[in-house]
């Protein structure tokens, strides 16, 4: 039984609610690990606050193994705690200690990860998979995929020694980091350096707009275009889509843009992403509007009927110049696939040419 230091009271224990096992809330078992405020010190016991699950207890055999760590607590600090039993004869769930932070570090932690803090971090040791970083009373991991490209192990073949190597050489130098990500039930507080560079990224990303002329050069060549650095900027890393390259058909980029040389793009979207998509053809006379330049409205011309639509038709009036006659003009789509063959060649009359869409629109030339 509990002595009278550590026997429950109203004042202590928070019942477990009747409608509890009506909830949403996951099943209590042995072995479940939860987040917890020590709302009590007792000389034998230590009561801690579960939220909607109520009261928790350490008691017994579980907080003298745990009394060195105890006697360092106080109330308000955070806590996890492993299940034992779900419920004893007080109504309690019976507890032991898992993991400790004080609720100074706890506060302290959400007020820097609320911020957005920079911090300076000094790096303690190293495994295969990052760095252990500590400022000040608080440690945690920076994963190799939070790294920057300065610290990256930039190891051939991926070699597991070589990685482990290279993270070593880290060991005992500060580096700047940001918290990305911390919960107490987890105990375990993960750095980013890859963060403060997309906060970097995305606030330069902002001073650019659409229609804006860039330079850069290739960074990488991908499938569907190539990841070009901005000139300004190289940490901003735009896409140029293979079909922007150039008003011919391209089927490697690597015959357009070469290494280390610098091109002029022009910004055709910024997406919700910050993600900066870039154009050369833009900034290149159309050849096609050069080839329209030559036609002038009520000029004869002959063309060949290339394809039928729903309206009219296509006259093939050059190898990539087209034309389009409406229907109405041979008072409806019957009437003019009676008159209009495919492949047929004969002369139309250009109406006007529309620059925008490319196209000619024609009308029928009358004997």
């Amino acid at each position: 039984m509990l002595n009278q230091n550590s026997t429950p009271n109203s004042s202590t224990i928070k019942r477990r609610p009747s409608w509890l096992h009506a909830t949403n809330l996951p099943k209590l078992n042995p072995g479940t690990i939860l987040e917890a405020k020590i709302i009590k010190k007792a000389s034998k016991a230590l009561y801690l606050d579960l939220n909607q699950y109520g009261t928790g207890l350490i008691w017994g055999a579980e907080f003298i193994k745990s009394a060195d760590v105890i006697k360092n607590l106080k109330e308000g600090d955070i806590v996890r705690a492993q299940v034992l039993h779900p419920e004893n004869e007080f109504g309690m769930i019976e507890m032991m200690l898992h993991d400790v932070v004080p609720h100074e570090q706890y506060q302290n932690l959400k007020e820097l990860i609320n911020k957005d803090e920079i911090l300076i971090g000094k790096v303690m040791g190293a495994n295969r998979g990052g760095l252990i970083i500590k400022i000040d009373d608080i440690q945690g991991f920076l994963p190799t995929s939070q790294m920057s490209e300065d610290h990256f192990p930039k190891v051939e073949g991926g070699d597991k020694e070589k990685i482990l190597e290279a993270l070593e050489q880290l060991v005992g130098k500060e580096i700047k980091v940001k918290i990305l990500n911390f919960t107490p039930a987890d105990g375990k507080i993960i750095f980013s350096e890859k963060k403060i560079e997309e906060d970097k990224i995305k606030d330069l990303i902002n001073k650019y707009k659409v229609g804006d002329v860039v330079e850069g050069s290739l960074y990488k060549i991908t499938s569907g275009g190539a990841i070009i650095s901005l000139k300004d900027h190289p940490l901003i890393k735009a896409f140029l889509p293979i079909d922007e390259a150039s008003w011919s058909p391209v089927d490697k980029l690597d015959t357009i843009l070469k290494p280390n040389t610098f091109y002029q793009f022009k910004i055709t979207s910024i997406n919700k992403n910050k993600e900066i998509i870039l154009s050369l053809k833009a900034l290149q006379q159309d050849p096609l509007i050069e080839k329209l330049k030559q036609y002038q409205p009520q000029q004869i011309i002959k063309g060949k009927v290339y394809k039928f639509l729903p309206f009219g038709a296509l006259i093939q009036i050059d190898s990539d110049i087209f034309g389009f006659i409406h229907s109405s003009e041979f008072g409806g789509i019957e009437k003019m696939q009676q008159q209009l063959k495919l492949n047929d060649e004969g002369e139309f009359i250009i109406s006007n040419i529309n620059f925008n869409e490319k196209r000619i629109n024609l009308q029928i030339k009358k004997d």
